[in-house]
């Protein structure tokens, strides 16, 4: 089955159908390599054998225009051993995709076809919520650094591969899909390591404000700090994951909304929300937990959604108000504020099938 298609090209998953065809192509690019004077290859890697394991991994891909295979590459989640010792440094250590083994056949060189096979490596990593993507190459491979160039990658440092050859290792993060949310200019996107400054620097600028309500603010002290909580909500697994998402006006940061307290076999979560005072009153944050709602049914299959609210936190409370959530009660001084004082909490919830007639009055 393709993945996802352009005019006459198909992006797919390698079959073993494919293997004689993957075959000649890379024999083409070892040709390449040996008049062009690279090592990045030799006559014994990659081996054919290479392409079976591919295959059987489920990590081999091809690039077809009219049924014919045109490009070859691995998409891999496993990692990389050989990273783990970089002489120089990854921005994090979470999971990350890498491409091995890109190869095109000759008739389609210098047709942006490495290209295109990289920006669907990005496709498939952002379905299963991985943002970091990593590559390596010889530092004789000047078509690859071109490539790697153009698609804005950034050098770490080097990593060793066998016979103790080194070469240039490059990491990118990948924009994760960005969501309207029914107002203009305004979407919502998950958030990545990548933006821990620019959500630090959010906060930090209007901490005052936010730590009202907020008691987590106190304790946010730096880009580290922020961080350390990207890094762990990013390490789980996507479908295990409470994703974070950032609402954004363009480029400009409004806000944060996300989930919490996941309980996937009973099918309930929680979404929490915060936005910058100069953003307010739009309805902004009405309709991102709109949007969040609908997608953990769809996607989620939550049977349950909460929203908790400080009673005097107007503003808050009057988002799942508007929604159609049900108030179910007060938690008596459920919330220690950062003055101190303890308040009470409104603790509100939404039903799937309240949410699924959202969908049946607005069709």
């Amino acid at each position: 089955m393709a993945i996802s298609s352009i005019p006459s090209d198909i992006f797919r998953k390698a079959e073993e159908t494919d293997i004689e065809r993957i075959w000649q192509i890379i024999g083409q690019a070892k040709a390449q390599m040996q008049r062009l004077g690279s090592q990045q290859w030799d006559e014994n890697y990659p081996a054919i054998e290479h392409i079976r394991q591919d295959i059987q991994d489920g990590n081999g891909y091809v690039i077809c225009r009219e049924d014919r295979v045109v490009a070859y590459g691995v998409i891999s989640f496993d990692g990389e051993p050989v990273y783990k010792d970089i002489e120089g440094k990854w921005s994090n250590d979470l999971p990350y995709v890498i491409v091995h083994r890109l190869a095109i056949a000759d008739e389609m060189k210098r047709q942006g076809m490495a290209k295109q096979f990289m920006l669907q490596a990005e496709e498939v990593s952002r379905k299963k919520g991985v943002y970091n993507f990593r590559v390596d190459t010889k530092y004789d491979n000047a078509y690859m650094l071109r490539l790697i160039d153009t698609l804005g990658f950034k050098y770490c440092g080097e990593v060793y591969y066998r016979n103790n050859s080194a070469r240039k290792a490059f990491e990118k993060t990948i924009r994760p899909y960005s969501h309207p949310i029914g107002i203009s200019d305004y979407t919502i996107r998950e958030a990545t390591f990548e933006d821990a400054t620019l959500i630090f620097e959010a906060i930090d600028k209007n901490r005052e404000d936010l730590r009202i309500w907020l008691p987590f603010v106190d304790g946010l002290k730096s880009v580290a700090d922020e961080q350390g909580f990207l890094q762990s909500v990013l390490a789980v697994p996507y479908e295990q994951r409470d994703p974070v998402y950032i609402l954004e006006q363009g480029e400009a940061i409004c806000g944060l909304a996300g989930f919490h307290f996941s309980d996937a076999p009973n099918r309930r979560t929680e979404i929490g929300y915060w936005l910058l005072p100069a953003y307010r009153g739009k309805g902004i944050v009405t309709n991102t937990v709109r949007y969040l709602c609908q997608w953990a049914v769809r996607e989620r299959n939550m049977n349950r959604i909460q929203i908790r609210c400080a009673v005097g936190n107007i503003p808050s409370n009057a988002v799942p108000k508007r929604l159609g959530f049900t108030l179910e009660g007060t938690e008596r001084e459920g919330e220690l504020l950062t003055s101190g004082e303890y308040v009470n909490v409104n603790v509100y919830s939404i039903l799937k099938k309240e949410i699924e007639q959202w969908n049946r009055k607005s069709n």
